[in-house]
């Protein structure tokens, strides 16, 4: 028996294998079938042992997430299989053209991923705890009040065409994801993290339309110049002009939008979309509009309201019930995640294309040391977003939510 394969089986699966409907157990035939196999399961998944022909592979893999976890950097799956990947390429690329005995061939799975930190580094995920948003009791009678807002509002402004209909959302993006989270060896007490206590990271108004659209993203970064910005001889940086990204610098020392830059969005983004579709519709100029916002600080202040109504009074704003975002909001209940998940990916073949590019240079490399600085992040964040949007740009997905 393999102990790789079957070190972490249990009396229970044992007893599975046994036949006992005779006079003296015996094995499943199945079973035997499997034995004589080469003892393999019958799955796709990827045997943990696939590895134990190339020692000095995973040697230098272990080398590789020690040097980064010495020097303080989080290791997510994410970035462990970034580096397991390039590494597997550059070293022992046949290792994903083989295959085994059930037909599979390795892919690497996060899945994978993880046992193999576990079994070879004894490691185990380190998360940050933090109060989870609650849902008010009364959140049904809230969210039914709201939808009988929205009904007469559609009614009484003859809101004839869902494209009069946007729902924006603001959600922030860690440059180097889960920062307060990493893989560290079982049992430690103290686990530090580089960048633990900066704001590594940027705004994006997500906006979407009932009609199926998804609206150009406004940017937020954290600087007070030009210069906070990703740099325009970025090879994304036309394609995100081209679609419409509106890329901003907050003027501050965070990352989140202000008063000045919700109006920038709604003049620079909301507005001009409505007028195309007004356009379209064969719509008058004054024809209203739903815009629906969450209940943050800047969407409820006077200033933006009394701003809204002056400048652009056919645009009737309405807010989302308190806490009730993740169960009411559109952009929050269908659209983020598919979001997220296309710039986690992103960032995903960034950390594989620069650890190629590291080893193609130096194979022999004793570890490698990937780029976190802010402006070279910064620069490939542009990637992520055009990512991110093509992702949810995609109107029968859209309307769904």
């Amino acid at each position: 028996m393999d102990p790789t394969h079957f070190r972490g089986i249990s009396a229970q699966v044992i007893g599975r294998w046994i036949d006992n409907s005779g006079t003296c157990p015996a094995w499943h035939s199945n079973v035997l079938v499997c034995a004589h196999r080469g003892n393999l399961p019958l799955t796709t998944a990827t045997p943990p042992g696939i590895l134990s022909k190339y020692p000095d592979v995973v040697k230098t893999i272990v080398e590789d997430l020690h040097a980064l976890r010495t020097v303080g950097v989080a290791l997510d799956t994410i970035r462990c299989r970034g580096i397991i990947i390039a590494r597997l390429t550059v070293s022992c690329p046949e290792i994903f053209e083989a295959t085994a005995k059930d037909s599979s061939h390795f892919r690497c799975t996060k899945a994978w991923v993880k046992k193999f930190v576990a079994r070879t580094l004894n490691w185990s995920f380190r998360h940050a705890t933090r109060a989870a948003q609650k849902t008010p009791s009364n959140a049904d009678q809230l969210c039914l009040n709201q939808f009988y807002q929205l009904t007469l509002t559609i009614r009484d402004c003859t809101i004839f065409h869902a494209s009069f209909y946007v729902n924006i959302d603001q959600t922030n993006i860690v440059y180097q994801p889960a920062n307060t989270a990493t893989y560290e060896e079982v049992g430690s007490k103290q686990v530090a993290v580089i960048g633990q206590e900066e704001k590594r990271a940027f705004t994006v108004v997500v906006g979407i339309s009932a009609s199926g659209d998804a609206l150009p993203f406004q940017v937020i970064y954290c600087g007070k110049t030009a210069r906070s910005l990703p740099t325009k001889n970025t090879p994304q940086f036309k394609v995100a002009q081209d679609l419409g990204f509106k890329l901003c610098f907050s003027n501050t020392d965070t990352y989140w939008s202000t008063f000045q830059l919700m109006c920038d969005y709604v003049g620079d983004i909301l507005v001009p979309y409505w007028t195309r579709q007004k356009e379209l519709a064969g719509a008058p100029d004054n024809q209203e509009c739903i815009l629906q916002l969450d209940i943050w600080s800047v969407h409820k202040s006077i200033q933006f309201r009394t701003w809204l109504d002056q400048q652009y009074p056919w645009i009737k704003y309405r807010f989302v019930p308190g806490g009730c975002t993740g169960i009411a909001q559109p952009c929050d209940v269908g659209v983020q995640r598919v979001f997220k998940l296309a710039v986690k990916r992103a960032q995903h073949a960034d950390i594989v294309k620069e650890s190629l590019l590291l080893l193609k240079k130096d194979e022999a490399a004793p570890v490698i040391r990937l780029d976190t600085t802010l402006p070279t992040l910064r620069d490939r964040s542009l990637q992520w977003l055009i990512d991110g949007y093509r992702a949810i740009n995609k109107p029968d997905m859209v309307k769904q939510v």
